[in-house]
């Protein structure tokens, strides 16, 4: 059997190196602003859809023009969603399914308001509640997980 001496330039190396994988591997909080800007661009996004749907067929220069602007609000959401959330050097853990249950319940309660207004306002109706609802419950939940990384 070897024995192995480590010097101590060897052992602080090692401590330092330890102690910077620990650093890196702590959650850090979502920033104070990402909350707000992916809740209003996703909502602005389909608000933009649902103006485009209500303009009349031979609007369809304008109406072309909200879509575009509605394409790019959602693409920004999921940008910015992806910039933030997704961390170089880290792996993404599934969340348990108990943690599904609150993002679930919010976006279908706003899927069945949407819905609701669907009846009797059509496509428009549901788009346009869709974007506040939907952007209203993701910005609830992105403050709530905003809060917890800041208590952990």
């Amino acid at each position: 059997m070897a024995a192995h001496h480590v010097g101590p330039a060897d052992a602080l190396a090692a401590l330092r190196t330890a102690r910077r994988a620990r650093a890196a591997a702590r959650p850090r909080p979502l920033p104070g602003w990402y909350p707000a800007a992916a809740a209003g661009l996703f909502a602005l996004g389909f608000v933009l859809f649902g103006l485009s749907v209500l303009l009349p067929e031979r609007l369809w220069l304008p109406a072309a023009g909200l879509q575009l602007a509605a394409a790019a609000a959602l693409i920004g959401h999921v940008v910015v969603s992806h910039r933030v959330e997704h961390r170089p050097g880290l792996v993404p853990a599934l969340p348990r399914p108990a943690a599904w249950f609150p993002a679930a319940a919010a976006h279908l309660s706003a899927l069945a308001v949407s819905g609701a207004l669907a009846l009797p306002y059509g496509l428009a109706g549901f788009l346009l509640a869709l974007g506040p609802t939907c952007g209203l419950a993701h910005l609830l939940l992105l403050r709530r997980k905003r809060a917890r990384a800041g208590a952990e």
